[in-house]
C-alpha cells in the first residue's frame, strides 16, 4: 500500500529529537540531559475514510522536586494559554499530563498560570488528602495557588496520582521527596481500585474542606473519603421547592463554595456554611417568597420551614446513607 500523504511535506525534519523504540513507545522517549525536549506526536485521524496524520509539538519540562523547600529556579513552569501540557521527572515513567479543566479539554490555562508545582500536605487525620498544586509566581514570597473557575485550587490529588498511569512519575517523585509513604499509597490504591473515574472536585477528606455548589444543579453528590472506605453524600434538589419541576432548573442561578461544620451544641449534627459566592445569586422568579432563601457569604445556609427561617442540618446518627457517609469524617 502506498504511503499516505501527511500534507506537511514542505516542513523540514527537526533535528536532535528524542528517538523512540516503536510507535507505541512514543510517550517514552529516550531523553537526554537537557531540561526541555521538543517531541513530535503524530496523532492519527480518519478523514473521509482515509487514515491521516498530522504533527503536534509538545514541550516536556523536567522538574527536580515537589517539596517546596527543594524547588529550584529551573523548576519554574509557564502553563499560560496551554490546553494540555506535560512535565516529567526523569526515568522511564511517562510524562505527567496537565489540563486546566479535565471536564473541558479545550479550556486553556489562564494567563497568570506561571509558577512552581509543589505538593500541598493533606489535612490532619486524612493522609490521602494531599495534592499537587501550582504556586503562582508573584511579588509575595509565599505566592498563592492557581484557582479553577469554581474558586477551588487547581490540583491533582493523591487518589488521581495512584489511579492513572501517566501520574506514575509524579508519584515516584513524591516517594523520593519523602512526602508520601508506601503505606499511604497502598491504602489509597486499594480504596480507589474499583472507581472508574477519580476527580478531585468531588472528593471530600474533611468536614472543613470547601466544595463547589451550583444552585441550578439537580443533585449534590460528594464522595466521602474515610480511613478505610468510601461513602457517598447525595442531596437531591437542594435549592428546589417541594413541588417537583422537570427538568430541574432551580429557583436561582449562582455558584457557591460551601463546607460542612459540626453544631456547637450537638457534635453529631452538621450544618452547611457558605464560604464564598463565586458567581452572583440571581433569582429566576421575581417576588419569590418560598422555601429557598438567598445564600449569604460567611453565613449558614438557611431555608424557610413553615415560613420560619431555619438552617439546613443533618443528623449524623440517622439511618440516611448520606449521614453514614459524613460520619466517616467524624468517627475516630
Amino acid at each position: 500500500m502506498s504511503q499516505l500523504s501527511t500534507g506537511f511535506e514542505s516542513i523540514k525534519p527537526l533535528r536532535n529529537l528524542p528517538s523512540y523504540l516503536s510507535h507505541a513507545g512514543m510517550l517514552r522517549p529516550k531523553l537526554s540531559n537537557d531540561k526541555r525536549h521538543l517531541i513530535n506526536f503524530w496523532p492519527k485521524i480518519i478523514h473521509r475514510g482515509h487514515l491521516t496524520e498530522f504533527p503536534r509539538r509538545v514541550w516536556l519540562h523536567k522538574l527536580s522536586s515537589l517539596r517546596p523547600e527543594n524547588l529550584k529556579s529551573s523548576d519554574f513552569i509557564d502553563l499560560a494559554g496551554g490546553r494540555k501540557l506535560v512535565v516529567y521527572f526523569g526515568g522511564d515513567d511517562p510524562p505527567l499530563r496537565l489540563a486546566y479543566d479535565s471536564s473541558r479539554l479545550v479550556t486553556r490555562f489562564p494567563p497568570h498560570a506561571r509558577g512552581y508545582l509543589y505538593y500541598h500536605p493533606p489535612p490532619p487525620h486524612a493522609p490521602m488528602g494531599g495534592s499537587i498544586r501550582l504556586r503562582v509566581n508573584s511579588d509575595d514570597a509565599s505566592g498563592s495557588d492557581l484557582l479553577r473557575p469554581n474558586g477551588l485550587p487547581w490540583q491533582l490529588g493523591l487518589p488521581q496520582l495512584v489511579k492513572y498511569g501517566h501520574c506514575a512519575g509524579a508519584l515516584r517523585q513524591l516517594r523520593a521527596d519523602g512526602l508520601v509513604d508506601a503505606v499511604t499509597v497502598a491504602r489509597c490504591r486499594a480504596l480507589f481500585a474499583h472507581q472508574q473515574y477519580v476527580t478531585r472536585r468531588h472528593l471530600l477528606f474533611s468536614l472543613a474542606q470547601p466544595f463547589p455548589l451550583a444552585m441550578r444543579q439537580a443533585e449534590l453528590r460528594l464522595t466521602i473519603v474515610g480511613r478505610d472506605r468510601l461513602g457517598t453524600f447525595i442531596k437531591q434538589r437542594l435549592f428546589g421547592d417541594p413541588a417537583p419541576r422537570y427538568p430541574f432548573t432551580g429557583l436561582a442561578a449562582g455558584t457557591l463554595l460551601a463546607r460542612f461544620e459540626l453544631s456547637p451544641d450537638d457534635d453529631m449534627r452538621v450544618f452547611m456554611r457558605i464560604v464564598k459566592i463565586v458567581e452572583p445569586v440571581v433569582c429566576s422568579e421575581p417576588g419569590y417568597t418560598g422555601r429557598v432563601l438567598a445564600p449569604r457569604e460567611g453565613e449558614l445556609l438557611f431555608f424557610r420551614v413553615n415560613r420560619v427561617p431555619k438552617p439546613w442540618s443533618l443528623n449524623l446518627l440517622s439511618s440516611l446513607s448520606s449521614a453514614k457517609a459524613l460520619r466517616l469524617l467524624v468517627d475516630p
